[in-house]
């Protein structure tokens, strides 16, 4: 279990640890000195039970808030240390309305220096740490008397740590970390024949030697050569778990890890400028919070400047919660969830406190009733709760993005999709979450797109796919779209014909002379097989001017019998489902999953220019997408079936 100490300066936070755990946490010459605690220390404990305890010590000058809030914003265990000689003071105060703030699930009152008083002395600044805890919030807070030079109390306040020690392994045994490995990084030092080593506290997933890991925000890669747990060698580390990671990777100059950053899975490197928060004003303050007010935000160990948007009403009363967006000035790594601190711009006075609800917030909109509903849906910690709301304010949720702003892992997102309260679109390139009613507009409106189609090529069967998408542009994500479209289909509201999509009751056709002349083309664009012969072959077979075949081509093109695929060149629709098919064959084949266009070229035998021509095609359409020099396959031939 890890702890954080909180409190005023010269409080005796640093002894307390030192008699729980024989070390001293003031490292620096500079805290020895001086004597306060400037940076974060950091100890640990083995009680006699072999329970392990771990602890932040945290400055307590108001110079050195910034170093505090790193060291207790991914903590959710604190002891607020207060001394008897002393009593309440304001950086008590302060932490003490952070820890409030940000929502920190256990405090734990400590009065020390008891040695220095009378027992009356001691009993009422206990009695005046309890209310204040039970005024914000900590009901019935375990309080401990103690002096740190006597040991007076020691052995209780550890008797308590370990019970409540005890207490969390119970809950996380069993249990897996949830979510992909984050890591807020508290230090970064380099030590000889070793390397470079980042301490933090877990905030997400496990890591465990061996891992390809990311340094965000700078996006650099990095292997995790060892890890170290309590001063020894571990093979892995979970969420909750203080942790030394030993890594390599190759850094330019001026981006080597330090405080601030994150160490993360490669799937969570997603820096953000932008993000909107639920924030508590501090009940301290003087003025509300107001809009476009600077600011230091602070997240993991971060303290990065930029400037509040209040959304909604353009203020937050002091006491009241509501929702901002910060835009920041430098890039940092934030997911829904994390905790946050705003403080003022000249990093004086704590201004308010939350967590993070899109670490990917539109500026656009962002105080449109629907994007306050969408906030309020967001905000909810269970992620079933927050998708459904979030469904019913929005109708479709992209899945990916989703997963990615809520650090859900793979099998997390799928238990969280097994539901009929939904449909569940999962195209190649990112699933979709659209509820029933959105479905069913989505539905009206392409059945309206088609009928607007019609009315403006009535000699036309229909357009693409591809073409209904550009039309439909900007309604809903392309999964959403298709999987109203399939609906449309199986209700027969809508017909498919090849690539074509028309209203059933659309029946364009070509002029009997088009008829005629089409009964000769078209078996000779069969015989031609996989590759049908060009513009100006058909038409010299023909004895037509190429001009005329070409016309006629296209009109062909708009009922669905053909499908241009190059300047020069029509193909039937069963010889593109036929290419399709090989491009299928030789994705399933591979061991990734992709295919080159020198292996289709091979397999299908067109030649080089004509593979690289049905390729663009099966590209345009959907079919296939390129990534690189090869392609995967999204939909296949059925696109023309």
């Amino acid at each position: 279990m890890i702890l954080a100490t909180a409190g005023h300066i010269d409080h005796g936070k640093t002894a307390l640890i030192q008699a729980l755990t024989g070390v001293d946490t003031d490292r620096l010459p500079e805290e020895k000195r001086r004597g306060l605690t400037i940076d974060l220390g950091f100890a640990h404990a083995t009680l006699p039970d072999g329970t392990e305890l771990g602890f932040v010590d945290v400055p307590g000058h108001e110079r050195f808030l910034s170093n505090m809030l790193a060291g207790v914003l991914s903590i959710d265990r604190v002891l607020l240390v207060v001394a008897a000689d002393d009593g309440p003071r304001p950086q008590t105060r302060e932490h003490l309305d952070i820890l409030e703030l940000i929502g920190i699930g256990e405090v734990t009152g400590v009065v020390t220096k008891i040695d220095r008083v009378e027992r009356a002395r001691t009993a009422a600044v206990a009695a005046e740490t309890e209310a204040m805890l039970a005024a914000a919030g900590f009901v019935r807070p375990a309080i401990f008397q103690v002096s740190s030079r006597t040991g007076d109390g020691i052995a209780a306040l550890a008797g308590h740590l370990q019970t409540s020690a005890q207490s969390v392994a119970r809950g996380r045994a069993g249990t897996s970390a949830p979510g992909l490995f984050r890591m807020p990084i508290d230090r970064a030092f380099t030590l000889a024949g070793i390397g470079l080593v980042l301490t933090g506290t877990i905030a997400a997933g496990t890591v465990a030697t061996a891992d390809r890991l990311v340094i965000s925000p700078k996006g650099i890669p990095v292997r995790v050569r060892g890890l170290h747990g309590h001063n020894r060698p571990i093979e892995t580390a979970a969420a909750g778990d203080r942790c030394a990671v030993n890594v390599v990777g190759s850094f330019p100059e001026g981006a080597e890890p330090r405080r601030g950053y994150w160490i993360v899975a490669a799937e969570r490197h997603a820096p953000t400028t932008r993000l909107d928060l639920s924030l508590r004003v501090s009940r301290y303050g003087q003025t509300p919070l107001r809009d476009g007010v600077p600011v230091h935000l602070h997240v993991g160990t971060s303290d990065t400047v930029g400037r509040v948007a209040v959304l909604g009403d353009r203020e937050i009363a002091p006491g009241a919660v509501g929702f901002v967006q910060v835009d920041l000035e430098h890039p940092i790594g934030a997911l829904c969830g994390d905790r946050a601190v705003l403080r003022d711009h000249a990093a004086r006075r704590t201004l308010a406190g939350g967590r993070v609800i899109d670490p990917f917030a539109p500026r656009r909109g962002r105080r449109q009733p629907a994007r306050l509903s969408a906030l309020e849906a967001l905000a909810a910690a269970d992620h079933r709760l927050a998708l459904t709301g979030l469904l019913a304010v929005q109708g479709v949720v992209e899945l990916g993005q989703f997963a990615l702003a809520r650090n859900l892992a793979p099998g997390e997102l799928d238990r969280l999709t097994e539901a009929d309260e939904f449909l569940l679109a999962e195209p190649a390139r990112a699933p979709v979450a659209v509820s029933w009613g959105r479905l069913a507009s989505l539905g009206d409106e392409i059945v309206t797109a088609l009928g607007a189609w019609h009315q403006a090529q009535p000699d036309g069967l229909g357009p693409t796919r591809p073409a209904l998408m550009t039309q439909l542009l900007g309604a809903a994500p392309e999964a959403a779209l298709d999987a109203a479209l399939e609906q449309l289909t199986k209700a027969g509201r809508a017909v498919r014909q090849g690539p074509i999509y028309h209203l059933p009751e659309h029946q364009p056709r070509l002029t009997r002379s088009d008829e005629q002349l089409w009964g000769r083309l078209c078996p000779l664009l069969a015989a031609g097989d996989l590759r049908p012969p060009r513009i100006r072959e058909l038409a010299a077979k023909l004895g037509l001017e190429p001009k005329a075949v070409e016309r006629l081509l296209g009109r062909a093109e708009r009922l669905g019998r053909v499908a241009r695929v190059a300047d020069n060149r029509f193909f039937l629709p069963e010889t593109l489902a036929r290419l399709a098919e090989t491009a299928s064959a030789l994705a399933d084949s591979s061991p990734d999953g992709t295919f080159t266009a020198a292996s289709f070229k091979d397999r299908s035998g067109v030649g080089r220019n004509l593979s690289i021509e049905v390729l663009e095609y099966l590209d345009k359409m959907g079919a296939t997408r390129r990534t690189g020099d090869a392609r995967i396959v999204l939909r296949g031939a059925e696109v023309f079936a």
